[in-house]
């Protein structure tokens, strides 16, 4: 039944999309001059369901037989134990389904997999929270010339210290069999991850931990009915989701519990937030610091206007004592986003929280509803939203040059891209907006939302000049003017940096 309903919608989509062709043909009227601005709010949305199965299409080549190989990937094991769930998850091996949706998923993938091509998959194991074996591993194995691994699913905060060395991978987009024009492949990481016109890595839907890895907006149901708030995901489709927003919302909900006369950790607040969130912030504005010329080479070259705006507006947010609190400055846990932000927002006592997508994992049990939004716009003419990848989790994938058969690695790569768009990242949705065993299906579409508009700058993985903690420190310190002074004073370390690594790849 479910291959003849899925025939008719092919059937039917062709179809419409002749009939298209025929109206298209017979409107001579020039839209050339609209220039986008008759986009709807909805802009942001993925495509239907009917273009994405045209889009998921896969095709192996015929007649191919890997013989058993053992396929191995570097990447983290699933070993974990402890703080955060999805560390319990490896996005690379499962040898068994256990009950647990996403791992049973990353099971069915790869069992799909190694049927198709004849192959078993293996792992050379990180262990989390052990990051720097991402570095020592690869590195080693790599500039020793030893074939330990056809790819490597690398960490984000890995790749300044791998990537930056000269040919340590390969150009992706030499490489036919891994097609990255297919939607299995992040195609803002195709676009924006390149150097020189050379794609070391990319992200694709392979790539589970990049799914948890964007910053979102949490929010408490409980307060939108209990203070009559205004419909959240209607602001986010009418496109006026913006950071004034979330504060007067966060103003209207906070409440001095225990009557002294401050607001702190032991009242209920309206937006628990951290510094480090204030770099994701302007990014996610689309405030490139290192946008890519003409040749395809990084510059450092940001808008120094519009970066000042957005820390001028969002800065007195994240520093207003009398709405928010700075996670960062509560003292006494291990881990303060597990063991005090988490169990607050659960308890509905706090409003709203910026955190990564791994964040939902561990609310699946709370007292009260919640929903993902999309980091506020800097204001309503921001063209779209924009989401930043936290590189402390993301990962990313490589082939590197020790590598012995390009072409099957390729092969391999891009059908675990499917098989993970087919299996894992529905189970990710399902897990991620699933609470109570209730599915929040405008929840879906704000993730569509994320995971679609989901912002690189490569000064973000290079980290250069160490940009990151500047903008972040001015977060800490309140201080929203210190932009420019602090972006000059480190301008030539910055462009230093950047330069230090164009050599290294390009050579010279």
């Amino acid at each position: 039944m479910k291959k003849r309903v899925l025939s008719f919608i092919l059937i039917l989509t062709f179809i419409l999309s002749i009939l298209s062709v025929f109206v298209s043909c017979a409107d001579n009227t020039d839209t050339s001059s609209n220039d986008g601005n008759n986009q709807s709010p909805n802009q942001n949305q993925t495509p239907s369901d009917e273009d994405q199965i045209i889009q998921s299409e896969f095709t192996p080549p015929d007649g191919i037989d890997y013989g058993g190989y053992k396929f191995r990937i570097l990447g983290y094991d699933g070993e974990a134990t402890g703080t955060w769930q999805i560390a319990a998850i490896s996005e690379i091996i499962a040898e068994e389904e256990t009950g647990e949706p996403i791992h049973d998923a990353v099971y069915r993938r790869n069992k799909e997999v190694e049927e198709l091509y004849n192959i078993t998959f293996d792992i050379v194991p990180v262990t989390y929270p052990n990051r720097g074996d991402f570095d020592t591993k690869f590195n080693k194995a790599v500039l020793a010339g030893d074939d330990l691994f056809d790819a490597a699913f690398l960490l984000g905060s890995s790749i300044a210290g791998i990537l930056s060395k000269r040919n340590v991978t390969y150009d992706l987009l030499t490489i036919p069999s891994v097609d990255l024009s297919k939607s299995w492949w992040d195609q803002n990481s195709v676009k924006s991850l390149s150097i020189g016109n050379k794609l070391s890595l990319v992200m694709g839907d392979v790539n589970l931990y990049s799914f948890i890895a964007p910053i979102a907006i949490f929010a408490n149901k409980k307060f939108m009915q209990d203070y009559n708030i205004t419909n959240l995901y209607d602001l986010v489709r009418e496109g006026k989701w913006t950071w004034d927003a979330l504060h007067e919302i966060s103003r209207q909900v906070t409440k001095d519990l225990n009557g002294d006369g401050i607001i702190d950790k032991n009242d209920q607040v309206g937006f628990a937030t951290q510094p480090q969130a204030m770099y994701q912030t302007v990014i996610g504005s689309g405030a490139l610091i290192t946008p890519k010329n003409n040749e395809d080479i990084p510059v450092l070259s940001p808008n120094i206007e519009k970066i000042s705006g957005i820390l001028a507006k969002v800065v007195p947010i994240f520093k207003d004592t009398d709405s928010t609190i700075d996670a960062n400055t509560v003292t006494g846990f291990n881990n303060v986003y597990f063991d005090f932000i988490m169990p607050k927002f659960r308890d509905g006592e706090i409003m709203f929280h910026v955190n990564q997508l791994l964040f939902s994992f561990e609310l699946r049990n709370m007292n009260a509803d919640f929903s993902i939004l999309p980091l506020p716009k800097y204001d309503e003419s921001q063209e779209k939203y924009g989401t930043v990848v936290e590189e402390a989790w993301g990962t990313y994938t490589v082939i590197p040059v020790t590598c012995t058969d390009t072409a099957r690695t390729g092969y391999i790569l891009d059908a675990m891209g499917y098989y993970s768009q087919k299996y894992v990242k529905p189970a990710y949705y399902d897990v991620t907006v699933t609470n109570k065993l209730v599915r929040d299906d405008e929840t879906i579409e704000m993730l569509d939302i994320i995971m679609n508009n989901r912002v690189i700058d490569l000064i973000s993985l290079y980290n250069w000049g160490d940009i990151k903690s500047i903008i972040n420190g001015i977060a800490t310190s309140g201080k929203a003017d210190t932009f420019v002074s602090q972006f000059e004073k480190n301008e030539n370390k910055i462009n230093t940096a950047i330069q230090k690594t164009l050599d290294e790849l390009q050579g010279s």
